[in-house]
């Protein structure tokens, strides 16, 4: 497998010209928000639910690199590693062996507790009663955690849970022998402030009453990842007095919602365990990060859009895993992409011929590509040629993607560099930046016409546009988050294809608005 080269910069301003047009001419594209997101594919499924982060996550769902720091580096630096004031909240135990994560661990607790001090009687009308006992369970603990009883380790072993006591108290527990050290050596030790800042999450929508209106579990899931990623966007923003976080950190912080997604194919909507895929428990998390707390509060009503794919139980899809041969995946994807876009621009009056797709081989020799160099050539997987109306893809470093992920791993920066065609066909002058962000909306706009969308007369799957032949299946967004991690820039400052943040976002936007999502984007760069 190859190692990913280094991305060269690209260029910078942005305009944009409308999409409205093209808009107004599809319907499923542009629609309302929330059509055309939800699919389900069976009403069975027999896979095992994970409920909570497992020691070794699934295959697909590991990013390399996730983080260019050492990942034990991650969330320790000096200022949030010190000991803290008051000497903490979290409740140790006997018995111990010390962690170097230990104090950190302890100022994200007693920051989350702050930060909600604060929200929680602004969202609720009502004052914040904290979360009775944090304890560090492990093997060796010798005054076992309290919930109605001594709490042995194996009830919280690869786990973290909040629990109400039944006795008028309420606890969080983490499993400090196996959980914390494998989220600590692979994601850093901003992963486990996640996981913590998810579990008072819960304890929140407990305090409020949202466990009493009978929600399906991944709605609860998803308001606890929202209410993390509304704490994450706190302590970004400057506001904490205990802790900083880094742009690396927001990127770890997104591998650890990845590494603790349901197994792909199984039907967390329904399921009584689940908790959601990665696409949308990132969602989630992204959407408490930019709009706040408030926003996860209206989860219960107003919840985050997702795609709920699932397998059938024994079904070709759950052998495979919804993946595609290569060579069937690099045939079927062209023609994918032709079969939505051609009409579109065509019913739009916009003057447009599908762009050619030519592999060159990583080491070269590389194809005449509008003056580019070999370094540019290599600067991202997948680039369009306007001299030759070809999208050109770096063969071995897709092909090692289509191996880690799956097939949209593959599809993805192919997809994008075919919408950089469409947005040369509609004439905008977005540069750099930008301009890779709406390529990442488009391909989520695309992704809808091939969403599953009912079945024909012999039971055959459709497409949301019957003329498509491919199908959106279980996990393929994931692969795509996964990807753009892979992808993204190291730093906001970077701005040249977007930090892994901004180029989910701009992607969820096409998945859930179709093109008219990605025109409220454009808006958003030309209006600053």
């Amino acid at each position: 497998m190859l190692t990913p080269v280094p991305r060269a910069p690209r260029s910078s301003p942005a305009r944009a010209l409308a999409l409205a047009a093209v808009c107004a001419v599809v319907v499923a594209g542009c629609g309302d928000p929330s059509s055309g997101v939800t699919a389900d594919r069976s009403d069975t499924n027999g896979s095992e639910v994970v409920v909570e982060p497992t020691a070794a996550p699934p295959d697909s769902a590991v990013v390399e690199p996730t983080n260019p720091a050492t990942p034990t580096t991650v969330g320790l630096a000096p200022a949030n590693n010190d000991p803290p004031p008051g000497g903490g909240i979290v409740d140790f135990g006997q018995g111990k062996t010390p962690k170097p994560y230990d104090n950190f661990v302890n100022r994200a607790f007693m920051d989350i507790t702050a930060f909600w001090t604060e929200q929680y009687p602004l969202l609720y009308g009502a004052p914040f009663e904290p979360i009775d006992h944090i304890y560090a369970v492990y093997p060796a603990r010798e005054d076992p955690a309290q919930c109605g009883g001594d709490v042995p380790f194996e009830y919280v072993e690869e786990n973290a849970k909040f629990v109400d006591c039944g006795d008028g108290t309420d606890v969080i527990m983490y499993d400090d022998e196996e959980l914390l050290p494998q989220l600590v050596e692979q994601f850093g030790a901003v992963s486990v402030a996640v996981v913590a800042a998810h579990e008072y999450g819960h304890a929140i929508g407990s305090h409020a009453g949202v466990f009493d209106l009978g929600l399906r579990t991944i709605d609860l899931e998803q308001q606890a990842d929202c209410f993390a990623g509304a704490w994450v966007g706190h302590i970004i923003r400057g506001e904490s007095d205990l802790l900083t976080f880094t742009d690396d950190d927001v990127k770890a912080s997104i591998a650890a919602m990845i590494y603790i997604r349901d197994p792909v194919g199984i039907d967390s909507a329904n399921d009584e365990s689940g908790h959601g895929s990665a696409f949308d428990r990132v969602g989630a998390f992204q959407d408490g990060f930019a709009k706040g707390a408030s926003r996860c509060a209206e989860y219960p009503t107003k919840p985050n859009p997702r795609v709920d794919l699932f397998f059938t139980e024994g079904s070709e899809e759950a052998l495979t895993g919804g993946n595609l041969p290569y060579d069937e995946i690099t045939t079927a994807l062209p023609k994918a992409l032709d079969t939505f876009w051609v009409p579109t621009l065509s019913n739009a009056g916009v003057t447009f011929t599908a762009p050619a797709t030519a592999s060159f081989p990583h080491d070269g020799p590389y194809p005449t590509c509008d003056g580019r160099t070999s370094d540019q050539m290599l600067a991202d997987p997948a680039v369009y040629c306007k001299d030759s109306n070809t999208v050109a893809f770096d063969e071995d470093y897709v092909h090692a993607l289509y191996d880690t992920y799956g097939d949209l791993a593959y599809g993805y920066p192919i997809a994008s560099a075919y919408s950089d065609a469409v947005q040369t066909a509609l004439q905008f002058p977005l540069q750099g930046e930008d301009r890779v962000l709406v390529n990442d909306c488009l391909v989520g706009a695309w992704i809808l016409d091939i969403v599953p969308n009912g079945q024909d007369a012999d039971g055959t799957p459709v497409a949301t546009d019957p003329n498509q032949e491919i199908l959106l299946s279980a996990g393929d967004l994931d692969e795509v988050v996964s990807t753009a991690v892979l992808e993204g820039d190291v730093a906001s400052t970077t701005n040249v294809r977007g930090t892994a943040f901004e180029k989910i976002s701009a992607f969820r936007s096409g998945v859930q608005g179709g093109l008219a999502g990605c025109q409220t984007l454009i808006d958003q760069f030309v209006n600053g």
